[in-house]
């Protein structure tokens, strides 16, 4: 938005994109105004239209007609490049966020989880998939459930670009959501990348905390291709993602019952619970709590990137219906029907 001088004016379009870019469906400028004044922002229909007539010139949002807008894949890189100043903490807060929006219920396996999005161009896809495969037969990624997108389709509000394929993984932070509502309260305090040996984690060879970036930590060492998943799946021995919680030491028991439940659900995957009030792979806690390893579920994405494969992730993209993903022993028959 570098164009737009007034800060007001840039905060007010970033306000907007950011609704559209939460909605799952188009929505039009009465509804954009609901929702912006429960987050303190007033501004009338009037000046959204025009300001929606703005991002439509831009090719940031998409007039609909009557269906209203949605914002395009254009939109969303503009998002990316916002005021840094108004970012930092955005990933812890968006954490936040996700986890209370979250609705999965444990015991009937129905409602929405947490996805992660990543995007490749299609030709990749088959070459690599059982790459993927392997992360997850590992027990290295987030739960055993994904879906998988062709081009043009939707995940969430996400539209696949034309000849790219999308995968959908599980959120670790969809493990927030169902802790929340079971009355454990999980704090996200870094992500991270731990060495193992054996299978078994070792150290932490990388940190960043939440609270201090804008851009999700698995995305940038994805990015700077730091991991080393493939070699995890093979030897046992390897540089995987993994987040670093907090819970209250007095629900550890529950947390402990309520993992064996999530893993029922294909959801698991937390790597492992610390000892109350003490320090985990060297990390200390404060007193009365319990630190906990959770598998990044951009681990499989991982792999992908350390062979070269020019892959675009977002992480918590959106919130998905559990009942819509498919097991990972499933995903050559889908990938075929796709290329």
């Amino acid at each position: 938005m570098k164009s737009f001088r007034d800060i007001k004016i840039k905060r007010q379009l970033q306000a907007i994109l950011h609704v559209l870019a939460n909605s799952e469906e188009s929505i039009g400028s009465e509804r954009i105004s609901e929702i912006l004044r429960l987050s303190g922002i007033e501004l009338t229909d009037r000046a959204i239209r025009d300001y929606l007539i703005l991002t439509d010139s831009m090719g940031w949002t998409e007039n609909l007609g009557r269906k209203g807008r949605r914002i395009t894949n254009r939109g969303r890189e503009e998002l990316e490049t916002e005021l840094v100043v108004d970012k930092v903490g955005f990933v812890s807060s968006k954490v936040e966020d996700l986890a209370f929006r979250m609705d999965f219920d444990l015991s009937k396996k129905q409602g929405k989880i947490i996805l992660n999005i990543s995007y490749l161009k299609k030709e990749y896809l088959s070459k690599y998939i059982n790459k993927i495969y392997q992360v997850y037969e590992k027990n290295l990624g987030m739960g055993k459930l994904l879906t998988i997108a062709d081009e043009e389709q939707t995940l969430g509000s996400f539209r696949v670009p034309k000849n790219h394929v999308a995968i959908g993984t599980i959120c670790s932070v969809s493990l927030n959501g169902i802790f929340l509502r079971h009355g454990i309260p999980m704090t996200s305090r870094f992500g991270s990348l731990v060495e193992l040996e054996q299978g078994e984690p070792k150290r932490f060879t990388q940190i960043i905390s939440y609270d201090g970036t804008t851009i999700d930590p698995l995305e940038i060492f994805i990015r700077g291709r730091m991991t080393n998943v493939g070699s995890a799946t093979k030897t046992g021995n390897g540089v995987i993602g993994v987040s670093f919680r907090e819970i209250p030491s007095v629900s550890l028991n529950k947390a402990k019952e309520l993992a064996k439940e999530v893993e029922k659900c294909l959801l698991g995957g937390i790597l492992a619970f610390g000892t109350p009030n003490q320090p985990l792979l060297d990390m200390s806690v404060p007193y009365g709590r319990t630190g906990i390893l959770v598998l990044a579920g951009l681990n499989p994405i991982a792999v992908l990137a350390e062979n070269g494969v020019e892959v675009v992730s977002k992480a918590m993209n959106c919130l998905f219906d559990y009942n819509s993903l498919i097991q990972y022993t499933e995903i050559e028959k889908l990938v075929k029907k796709i290329i």
